[in-house]
């Protein structure tokens, strides 16, 4: 029952964001048709999924006592244009399918800094209905996530690369600690300005924010890590992804902790692996790829990290009293502790 309401609650809310970041997608490309089709192209495949960033601003301010979402959701929105900021800049530096050819990275790029700001001129809407400082703190959680997006962005490309493997392979501690900070970097922090912006926005407690705060940066960080791990699934893991990478970061030689783990601990199945996704990627070759990774303990091991990240951040919330918001935004934090990616994947399914 309380799934049902938590997935209605998400429809709802992601529903009533994309007809404003259309209206401000119309506005800033003045209509020309040439960059309307260029920054639309991720904001069309986000159309119609559902939308974690707005949901977790909105569960925020609503725990906080907050009534009137609808009044405020284009702030809701600006975290999901901040969101889409990231896909579109990301594109310009892996081969992710539809978006391969130069020309098509150096447009994306270019999206991604008019959804920048967007982002900003979303927020600004606001300034009738909430305080000035309030906005003011608002924007600042925007800039704080955008500013370690790209610090994280630093650690993907330069730090966790194949260039450095050897360095990682003689200290794994060194690895581990890298990783975390990518995933930390670029969707904990994220994660935790969006909490504490809902937090701010329903002019919560020093205490509130703090908690909030701290919930979705465990909580994103997690999240992070998970989606390492289901880059190499299909099914609705994989298909809900904004594009499909085909094995990106093992193609570009990313070091993501499966693609570490694989290559320091399996190497026969690791370079078994590499020799399949040279191909087309097909059903035969996905599958074959999913009974590999099934026969390690790489599954296992993420799964143990978002059972121990599900229950911190449980625990962060304990200044809240149950009631119908922390029901909610309990459900929110509760695919962190589901079974079902997990046995699909044990299972090769």
């Amino acid at each position: 029952m309380q799934k049902q309401l938590y997935i209605t609650y998400l429809s709802d809310t992601s529903k009533s964001i994309f007809p404003l970041l259309k209206m401000e997608i119309n506005e800033i490309t003045f209509q020309e048709k040439k960059l309307l089709n260029i920054i639309s192209f991720f904001y069309n495949k986000r159309k119609y999924m559902p939308l974690l960033k707005p949901t977790l601003f909105r569960l925020s301010y609503e725990i906080c006592g907050g009534k009137y979402f609808y009044n405020i959701k284009n702030i809701a929105a600006a975290f999901e244009a901040l969101n889409i900021s990231t896909y579109q800049a990301n594109s310009a530096f892996d081969n992710k399918m539809g978006i391969l050819k130069k020309e098509a990275k150096d447009d994306q790029f270019i999206a991604s800094m008019l959804s920048r700001e967007i982002a900003t001129k979303l927020i600004m809407k606001s300034v009738d209905t909430l305080p000035s400082s309030t906005i003011n703190k608002i924007i600042n959680c925007i800039s704080i996530s955008n500013l370690n997006i790209y610090k994280a962005q630093h650690y993907d490309l330069n730090l966790l690369s194949d260039v450095n493997y050897k360095k990682y392979a003689a200290s794994e501690n060194k690895f581990n600690e890298d990783y975390h900070n990518r995933c930390f970097l670029g969707s904990g922090i994220f994660s935790g300005q969006t909490a504490l912006a809902g937090a701010i926005a329903a002019n919560a407690n020093q205490e509130q924010e703090k908690a909030l705060q701290l919930f979705g940066e465990i909580y994103g960080t997690a999240l992070h890590k998970i989606n390492d791990l289901a880059d190499f699934y299909p099914g609705e893991e994989r298909s809900d992804k904004l594009y499909q990478d085909n094995y990106c970061d093992i193609k570009n030689m990313r070091l993501t902790f499966p693609v570490y783990k694989l290559r320091t601990y399996y190497m026969e199945k690791y370079n078994e692996l590499r020799a399949l996704i040279e191909d087309n990627c097909n059903v035969d070759i996905i599958n074959s790829v999913n009974k590999i990774l099934a026969d390690t303990s790489l599954i296992d091991d993420v799964q143990k990290n978002a059972r121990e990240a599900y229950n911190d951040a449980k625990q962060a919330l304990s200044c809240f009293e149950m009631s119908h918001s922390k029901q909610m935004i309990l459900t929110l934090l509760s695919i962190l502790d589901s079974n079902k990616f997990y046995y699909r994947a044990k299972n090769g399914k």
